[in-house]
């Protein structure tokens, strides 16, 4: 086993090793068992380190007291496992929505540990929303429609909690080209001339989060739209300023934050900066001016998801996306960024958007566990016990605070818990204690589970020196683990005494291999003690015999069936042989009991020899076996056998005279049938053909085996092939040929007689009607020519 094969001298290295268990029985020494026996076998030990199971089942090997085999544990003081509670009678209180809070785990390399936590939702829990709104032309509506609601969405919410802010800002886009038209007049004013609007700008903090809902109607009520030329808008310039700018959006640390962005635009992401000269990358940093505007806006690119998750993530915050249908796709789960909501809501352009938010938090939150855990820790088998049922993850929709009612915010008490449960494992022993952190996305809880191994024994504490080990060691879980200079058992061999170290090992190193106790065991004090196995048995002067060498048969050493294995040699039980006990003598096993057995009162019907409870056939008369699983069945007679005797009765130019051919036909009863045709006779088992190499002829016989003499019927007549005059075959060939090629010249001669026929024809009916052209003579030429003197002026 894995145990064994470790080599395991102590109790804290077997228990580091999965599944091994320890023996500290105090009547045994070092890291070695005795065995029961061991009075008669004084070279023969077994190993501490073992399954559990083994350490059980050999006899007497260990008592199940006597066996360290720890298992992982876990536990949480009363201060770190606080009841769930809500926030209290105070305004601002304490709350414990995760328990437990803090737990100590041990955990054993191979021993899972599973780890159980839950979560309710507490009551009056401080919550704070911030709402950023899009202020684009677009948006006009939704927020003439949050001017109308903002009384009502103020007082809704504190129907959720007691503890309740309010915070608003505002956004549209960088103010640089193409996002705006830098004419002057469109910098001053983006709308039209009929219906004006402010310049744009990037994001506002216009109300800070405050409990005042009054506040939060003024604000809201004062500003106005704006507008610019591009259709996405710069919603993550904003998003990331909101969340980063703690003090200025005024964010408390004991409290969920809601940010709700409303739009009905895509929005721009990094690397959408450089169409507007902007290469600077977003470092995540506020940069919110006295006024709480957005001051860095055209000098740093936009985020992008990935950043923005993250800060997300780090500051607790949970977005709700409240969106327009026609940019939906957009804001789906196909975004990374909507990986981390807590809420995700879209309406129709034309509905009141910021009515909704406070019911779509309500009804559907989520509770999302993260876990933060160091490589030598893995987390698996996570689960969620949601209140539909379990499902795979650490995530539960809908864990409700209370009941909502259509159309408002009121909150009857109702509160959901729901479970997690993941385990923690290690391959191995762990350097130093390690923390695994849990934390509720969203929420400013945390579990910390601090891990360590479970790989020390208590029982190694003992450090002085006892009488069990001779003086020379310390007794710790049933062994002794000696002084330098001393081995052995109990540390009674001093290395001092024996002649030199190589002398030491010459009397326990096997003189045919050259190796120190064959690895089988170990030198002590200059004899080898062998060490022993749940199923293997090691002995000898030198440890070179076990009980696992012998050869095996059915995948069994020795078959299954042995007294022992003598040093690679199986003695078999009685009614067994074979060098792996793999022959049974047993007879019964050969006999045919049938309907249709030739003899059932001997062994394979007489016709053959039981050999380790199978028969062998043996030859009949006629040179072959018989088949079956009892010899049985009558064999087939071999052709070839049989071939002398039957040419010698049937060919006239065989090799052989009178006299051999009477030696070859001896307990043959042989007939000649003449005028017979192939395949015409009866009776007999067998037919075979014979050719006779002399003219390429082929003879025909029937045997049949009765009592020993084998009955022929020879067919005389034989059947011989014919063969074609190769003579006549190259005449034809020839004159094949030739024929071909005298008809293909045939055929050449009447097609182009044809051809002449038809050209000959055309050309008589175009002489018939000659059309002749007038032209002129190529070579005559004019009695007189005229020549012009280029300088002549007339």
């Amino acid at each position: 086993t894995q145990c064994t094969e470790s080599k395991a001298k102590s109790c804290s290295d077997c228990i580091s090793v999965p599944g091994c268990a320890w023996c500290e029985d105090s009547v045994t020494r070092n890291y070695k068992l005795f065995p029961k026996n061991y009075a008669n076998n004084p070279n023969v030990l077994i190993s501490r380190c073992d399954l559990p199971e083994n350490l059980l089942t050999e006899g007497e090997r260990c008592p199940e007291n006597a066996i360290i085999n720890p298992k992982s544990n876990q536990s949480s003081p009363a201060s770190g496992n606080r009841p769930h509670s809500n926030v209290g009678e105070s305004a601002v209180g304490t709350a414990t929505q995760i328990r437990p809070q803090i737990i100590k785990a041990q955990v054993r390399p191979g021993d899972p540990l599973n780890i159980e936590l839950s979560f309710k939702q507490a009551e009056d829990y401080p919550v704070d929303l911030y709402y950023l709104l899009d202020l684009s032309k677009s948006m006009e509506n939704d927020l003439n429609s949050l001017r109308a609601l903002g009384r009502e969405l103020g007082m809704s919410m504190q129907n959720i909690t007691r503890d309740f802010r309010l915070g608003f800002g505002s956004f549209i886009d960088k103010t640089v080209m193409p996002y705006i038209s830098t004419v002057p007049a469109k910098i001053k004013n983006p709308c039209s001339d009929k219906a004006p609007c402010v310049p744009t700008y990037s994001f506002h903090n216009d109300l800070p989060l405050t409990p005042e809902i009054e506040a939060f109607v003024t604000s809201v009520n004062n500003v106005t739209h704006s507008s610019n030329l591009d259709n996405p808008e710069g919603g993550l310039d904003a998003m990331m300023q909101a969340i980063v700018c703690k003090e200025s959006i005024n964010w408390r640390k004991d409290a969920t934050h809601l940010l709700v962005y409303s739009t009905d635009a895509s929005f721009h992401y990094a690397g959408d900066g450089k169409l507007g000269g902007i290469v600077l990358p977003n470092d995540g940093r506020c940069y919110l001016n006295s006024k709480g505007h957005y001051y860095n806006a055209n000098y740093m690119d936009y985020p992008s998801i990935g950043h923005l998750v993250r800060k997300i993530t780090s500051h607790s915050i949970q977005p709700i996306f409240a969106v327009t249908s026609n940019v939906i796709q957009t804001y789906t789960v196909s975004n990374p960024l909507t990986k981390h909501i807590q809420s995700f809501s879209y309406l129709p352009k034309k509905t009141y958007i910021s009515s909704n938010i406070c019911a779509q938090w309500s009804i559907q939150p989520q509770v999302l566990l993260e876990i933060k855990s160091p490589a030598e820790v893995s987390v698996s088998s996570q689960t969620a016990h949601c209140l539909d049922g379990s499902v795979p993850g650490l995530q539960c929709d809908g864990v409700k605070l209370g009941n909502v009612v259509k159309q408002s915010c009121l909150i009857q008490p109702f509160h959901s818990q729901v479970n997690f449960t993941f385990t923690l494992s290690t391959e191995k022993c762990l350097t130093s204690p390690v923390q695994v952190i849990v934390s509720p996305y969203g929420y400013n809880e945390v579990v910390t589970i601090n891990v360590e191994s479970l790989c020390d024994c208590q029982c190694e504490e003992t450090e002085a020196p006892t009488n069990n080990c001779s003086g020379h060691g310390n007794y710790q879980c049933g062994s002794c683990v000696c002084e330098s200079g001393f081995t052995g058992l109990d540390c009674s061999c001093d290395q001092k005494d024996v002649l030199g170290i190589e002398s030491y090992l010459a009397n326990c190193t096997d003189p045919t291999t050259g190796v120190v106790c064959n690895r089988g065991g170990e030198c002590q004090c200059g004899s080898c003690i062998c060490t022993q196995y749940a199923n293997k048995k090691i002995d000898g002067k030198y440890c070179e015999c076990d009980n696992t060498s012998c050869k095996r048969a059915g995948g069994k050493v020795c078959n299954g069936t042995w007294i022992c294995c003598d040093c690679g040699d199986c003695i078999c039980e009685p009614g067994w042989k074979g060098k792996a006990c793999e022959c049974t003598l047993e007879q019964a096993l050969c006999y045919d009991h049938s309907d249709d057995a030739l003899d059932s009162t001997k062994p394979c019907n007489g016709n053959g020899e039981c050999e380790c409870g199978q028969c062998v056939c043996k030859l009949s008369q006629g040179g072959a076996k018989f088949r079956g699983q009892y010899c049985e069945t009558k064999p087939l007679v071999v052709c070839d056998i049989h071939r002398d005797c039957i040419q010698c009765n049937g060919m006239a130019h065989w090799q052989l005279n009178d006299t051999e051919c009477k030696t070859q036909c001896m307990g043959y009863n042989v007939t000649v049938v003449s005028g017979v045709g192939y395949y015409q006779y009866s009776g007999y088992s067998q037919e075979c053909r014979f050719t006779d190499l002399s003219d390429d002829c082929t003879y025909q016989a029937n045997f049949e085996e009765i009592d020993g003499i084998i009955m022929v019927e020879v067919e005389p007549d034989k059947v011989c092939k014919t063969y074609a005059n190769p003579v006549y075959i190259i005449i034809g060939i020839i004159a094949a040929i030739v024929g071909i090629g005298l008809a293909i010249l045939l055929i050449w001669k009447l097609l182009t007689s044809i051809k002449d026929a038809r050209e000959y024809k055309n050309f008589q009916k175009e002489s018939q009607n000659p059309k002749w052209q007038g032209g002129e003579n190529p070579i005559f030429k004019k009695a007189t020519s005229t020549f012009k003197n280029p300088m002549y002026s007339a």
